[in-house]
Formats: structure tokens, C-alpha cells, sequence
């Protein structure tokens, strides 16, 4: 059965059916405070008896962090929550979720619609379902065992809570899951959503999304030709211009909107291709300013993690198009930050999946692989106990390095 909420009987003698999801909506006097330092959300609701609806997800608000905004620009969103990296002295980071037992739902707490009752099922058990799926789809986490939570980031960079919680009364026997989103928007994010929840409830998910797309074939001089200058000056221009305006919310859109276009999946070959030459170019300045956010040590502050991951996702786009052929210098930069994002792979597997991206076409042109190769070793490590994409990616390279 599907539970949204599970509260304390007041008459243990009346044997109520477990909730559905029909009934009234749920009540929007709800306030939710975020409190910065212990990144929970104090819920306040007078007494009332939920009911509950099929999972639902609404656009999130601005994700910007205060220190962030350039100009006078208003942003009523609340304060975005320090990336995962900063908790890591108070997070579990073993592999899987080692939780042995999950607090009990506090009264009057309202749930998210995103939530399901797993019965006669132990937190352990559950927990051990929610952490195999979100490495499978491979969701960045961070296990937090003393609150019963996983704190989420997707590759499209939506940030997310899973929470554990015991039944009251009735519900004893059973433990009930939430997902909630905090920040971000993205279509895949509700396919992730419910394949946690059927996870948790022991069904078979839905296969996750490829985290990589396919490999761009080889294109003749001729074809080549039809790449359309225009369309990349013209889509460039746009990117520069989001870039230009101050706020973080801009840049975050101005950099989506770049990864798309440099994305062969979701824009065709040439397209991907022609707006990558010029992205990858020495005098691009959209390219510059990508390739700052990644490598400028001002960009690495925890404040810029999300900015910082779409500008990675953009340049693992750019180079997978044109196989690799950058400039020299921009090759040489860009090393040592891949290198480095590789030996962090615990801390941030989702950065390290995009440094295996990167390197995927540049291991041919490495003048040290037996470095890359131990980096790539760890990464490899790391991925197959949290993180699908980066063990696949991660023993892509290896095999290129291992035919040279």
C-alpha cells in the first residue's frame, strides 16, 4: 500500500485502512523553515488528518547562494543549502547506507506526496534498496545515519533529501520513505523520484537514463562542411548575453542551455559539433568563460559547486564532439584539474564522472598515463560501490589507455 502520511491512532480499538491517494489535497498553511545550520525543514500545521495524491513536482525557485549575486537583482528565494563536500566530517561516506534504525515520524508532520509505507520491512533493508538505486542511476550521496537521510544531487543537478521513518501504532511494522526536493528542475527528476519509492517498497525500478551518450562517429571533411556557422554564432551570442547579467540564476540557465547545446543527443551531430569548434576555439568568449569556471581556483569555492558542475558538463560535452581536438594549452590546463578531480572521486563522484568524460578523448594525446591509470583505478573503486556512471566511464579510459 502507498502512504503519504502515517499518524498516531487515537483509537487503537477502530481498524483503519492504510491511506490512499484519494481525498482532499494537501493544506497550504504549511510553514517550512530551512535552517542553514542543521539543513532540516521544520514543518508547522495545526491538527488535520492528510489525505493524499499521486507524486507531484512544481519548478523550484531561484538556487542561488546570497554571496553569489553580482548586481542589484532580487531573489526571494530561500538561502541555498552548503554543497555535500562541506558536511563531510558529519556525514557517513562508507558504501551503501549503513543505517540501522530510523527515527519515529514526529506527530502532525506533514509528508511530502512523494512518500511511500514499506511494511513489515526493517530501516536497514529499506535503506540498503534506496542506496542500490541511487548508485544505479547514479545519484550523488551522502548518507547522514544519525537523521535517517540522504542528501541527493542529480547530474542535472537537482538537490533532493531522501528521509527514513518508523511508523506510530499501526504503522509499527513498517517504515515510510519521503523524497524531497529542495532545489533544481529537471523532467528526469520525477522518473528518479519514483524509482526510488518503488525501490524502497522492494520493486524492480525502471532502468536509469544513459548517463553518457553515444560515441560521435567520425565525420568526413565534406560533411563537415555543412555545419551551419550562423546557427553557433547566433546560439553563442544568446549564452554570452545570460552570461553577462549578474545573478545566479542566469548563469545557471545561460549554462543548461549550453549543455544542451553541445549535447548531439538532444541537438543532432552537426549542431553539437559546430557550436563545440567554436566553444573549443583560443579567442571564444563563452568558451573562456566556461573553461574559468572550471579551472580558476575562485570558481572552486563551495558557493559555486552547482555552477561550477554545469560548466564541467558543458566542457565533457564540447570535447566529447569534436574527439578531443582542443588546443594544446587548453589540454595542458585542463590535466591536472582532471587529475585532481579523479583523486577526490569519495568526495564528489559526480565531478570525477565528468573528469572520465573529459579524458575519454584526451588519453590519446597523454604524455603520463600510467598516471591517469592509477587515478582512474580509484575512480573506478569508487564508482562501483556508489556511483554506476563513473565505474563505466572510469573503465572506458582504462581500456584506451590498456590498447594504445
Amino acid at each position: 500500500n502507498i502512504c503519504s502520511r502515517a499518524m498516531s491512532d487515537n483509537n487503537e480499538k477502530k481498524k483503519a485502512p492504510l491511506p490512499t491517494f484519494s481525498g482532499m489535497g494537501m493544506p497550504m498553511n504549511i510553514s517550512i523553515v530551512d535552517d542553514d545550520i542543521g539543513e532540516e525543514t521544520t514543518r508547522r500545521a495545526g491538527g488535520f488528518t492528510p489525505s493524499f495524491e499521486p507524486v507531484g513536482f512544481h519548478a523550484s525557485p531561484s538556487m542561488a547562494p546570497a554571496s553569489f549575486h553580482t548586481g542589484p537583482s532580487i531573489n526571494t528565494a530561500p538561502q541555498k543549502a552548503a554543497p555535500i563536500s562541506q558536511h563531510k566530517n558529519s556525514f557517513e561516506r562508507e558504501v551503501g547506507w549503513a543505517l540501522t534504525q530510523a527515527p519515529i515520524l514526529p506527530e502532525f508532520h506533514p509528508l511530502e506526496r512523494s512518500a511511500v509505507f514499506v511494511p513489515h520491512t526493517s530501516a536497514s533493508e529499506v535503506a540498503r534498496r534506496v542506496s542500490d538505486v541511487l548508485r544505479e542511476r547514479s545519484i550523488e550521496a551522502t548518507y547522514d545515519n544519525a537523521k535517517a537521510k540522504a542528501r541527493c544531487v542529480t547530474a542535472d543537478q537537482v538537490d533532493f533529501r531522501v528521509f527514513l521513518y518508523r511508523g506510530q501504532k499501526r504503522y509499527h511494522h513498517g517504515i515510510i520513505v519521503e523524497v524531497q526536493r529542495r532545489f533544481g528542475a529537471s523532467t528526469s527528476f520525477i522518473e528518479d523520484a519514483r524509482a526510488i519509492l518503488d525501490a524502497a517498497e522492494g520493486k524492480v525500478p525502471p532502468p536509469p537514463p544513459p548517463m553518457t551518450r553515444a560515441e560521435l562517429p567520425l565525420v568526413s571533411d565534406s560533411e563537415d562542411d555543412f555545419d551551419e556557422e550562423g546557427v553557433s554564432d547566433s546560439s553563442l551570442d544568446f549564452v554570452r548575453k545570460m552570461l553577462g547579467h549578474p545573478g545566479y540564476d542566469a548563469h545557471f540557465l545561460a549554462l543548461q542551455t549550453l549543455s544542451s547545446l553541445t549535447d548531439a543527443a538532444k541537438m543532432g551531430r552537426g549542431t553539437a559539433r559546430g557550436i563545440s569548434k567554436a566553444l573549443m576555439s583560443n579567442d571564444n568568449e563563452v568558451g573562456n568563460k566556461v573553461f574559468s569556471l572550471v579551472v580558476d581556483k575562485k570558481h572552486q569555492e563551495e558557493e559555486f559547486a552547482s555552477i561550477r558542475a554545469l560548466a564541467m558538463t558543458v566542457l565533457a560535452n564540447a570535447i566529447n564532439a569534436v574527439l578531443g581536438n582542443i588546443p594544446g594549452m587548453m589540454r595542458e590546463a585542463l590535466r591536472p584539474l582532471l587529475v585532481e578531480q579523479l583523486r577526490n572521486a569519495k568526495t564528489n563522484p559526480q565531478m570525477a564522472f565528468l573528469a572520465c568524460r573529459c579524458l575519454e578523448h584526451l588519453v590519446q594525446y597523454d604524455h603520463n598515463t600510467s598516471e591517469l591509470y592509477g587515478v582512474l583505478e580509484e575512480g573506478r573503486t569508487v564508482g562501483e560501490a556508489r556511483h554506476a556512471g563513473l565505474k563505466k566511464q572510469a573503465e572506458k579510459c582504462i581500456r584506451k589507455i590498456e590498447s594504445r
